[in-house]
């Protein structure tokens, strides 16, 4: 009998805060050092009849002093940042939690499950443990029944959860888990669920779902504001950027990315990325919008016929159509897509939803 060969675990993973967590004492510390220079540069530059030689020093003592300041007060809030951040060490005797010189153990054997969760835009690294077994991680992260909150998606470094993933399954051994903002478990779609569906239900949430089997397989996280009462995270949710919406599955990976020009380029033009940054196509005007291929190639074009946006390929034929309750009601939107059309048209009408609410929007 063949005795299979043992696994070999991941080296252990450490998981910190990145450098998006020290965003905004970054932008707080230039922007008052920016302001501070420009008014202090004035009193030289303005003449001596916008500013007399006592204003000039009071000025400069003021904005320049309040400038450096504001400055360093920024710097401080930074290393208050720094020196009381979280990390994560995962690794095969399990979990070791760290915060400046307080640090917890959550056994491996203690350890239900690993995972995030919702919002998708920026999900909550999580982890499910017997608390009885690890009794000193309260004084560390907010535990809240059997499960602890660690650390967000934005203030981690790209790319850190297949790593955390990979990690939590093959060292720990533990399932990996992800609740939506309801707290109910959300299954993994399959890794083609979005490609393969032909006819989606797209609702005010900006959720995808298959309108055979009502499964969730795509969520839409960025500004794709919606004219009319409508759920407010989806509304004032950003993903990385006010022109950008990313299309997530379920479980936060990205799919695609549809980034909107803004009117000083061109606005009206929203190019498309898959899930790799690779540039797949262009969408060309919110209202009828036009698809082109990354190489500027025209795909199809858009008219619309009644409650019906309807999606017409070079060859003439009908490639994709977006139908809605009313041309002011957008909660719910059917999206059908023909496997006739080709594989580029298909992906840029998955765009269809979010084009249409931001021509609405502008209207």
């Amino acid at each position: 009998m063949s005795v299979p060969p043992p696994t070999r675990s991941l080296p252990d993973l450490r998981v910190t805060l990145g450098r998006g967590a020290y965003r905004w004492p970054f932008r707080v510390c230039l922007a008052a050092l920016a302001i501070g220079l420009l008014i202090s540069l004035s009193t030289r530059t303005g003449g001596s009849a916008a500013w007399g030689a006592g204003e000039a020093r009071r000025a400069i003592a003021v904005y320049g002093g309040g400038g450096a300041l504001v400055a360093l007060a920024a710097i401080v809030w930074a290393f208050v940042i720094f020196r009381n951040r979280l990390v994560v060490t995962v690794g095969e005797k399990g979990l070791v939690l760290r915060r400046a010189k307080k640090q917890a153990v959550i056994p491996a054997d203690a350890v239900r499950a690993v995972g995030i969760v919702w919002p998708v835009a920026d999900p909550v690294l999580t982890v499910w443990f017997d608390t009885a077994a690890a009794p000193d991680a309260g004084a560390i992260v907010k535990v809240d029944g059997d499960a602890a909150a660690l650390l967000r998606d934005r203030s981690l470094p790209s790319g850190w959860l297949p790593a955390v993933r990979a990690a939590a399954t093959e060292n720990l051994g533990a399932s990996w888990r992800v609740l939506d903002d309801e707290g109910e478990e959300v299954e993994q779609p399959r890794a083609d669920a979005l490609a393969r569906a032909d006819r989606l239900l797209v609702d005010g949430a900006g959720r995808y779902r298959d309108q055979g089997g009502g499964a969730l397989i795509a969520v839409a996280c960025g500004r794709l504001a919606r004219r009319g009462p409508g759920p407010a995270r989806f509304r004032r949710n950003p993903d990385r950027g006010r022109r950008t919406i990313v299309l997530r599955d379920p479980h936060a990976g990205r799919l695609l990315a549809f980034k909107k020009t803004s009117r000083l380029t061109g606005g009206g033009r929203m190019r498309v990325f898959d899930a790799d940054g690779r540039h797949v196509g262009t969408i060309e005007r919110l209202r009828e919008p036009s698809f082109y291929s990354a190489g500027g190639t025209l795909l199809g074009t858009t008219r619309r016929h009644g409650d019906r946006h309807v999606v017409t390929g070079v060859d003439g034929r009908e490639s994709a159509s977006l139908r809605t309750k009313s041309g002011a009601d957008d909660s719910r939107m059917w999206l059908e897509r023909s496997r006739s059309a080709p594989d580029q048209l298909r992906t840029l009408t998955l765009a269809l939803p979010m084009v249409v609410r931001l021509a609405r929007q502008a209207a």
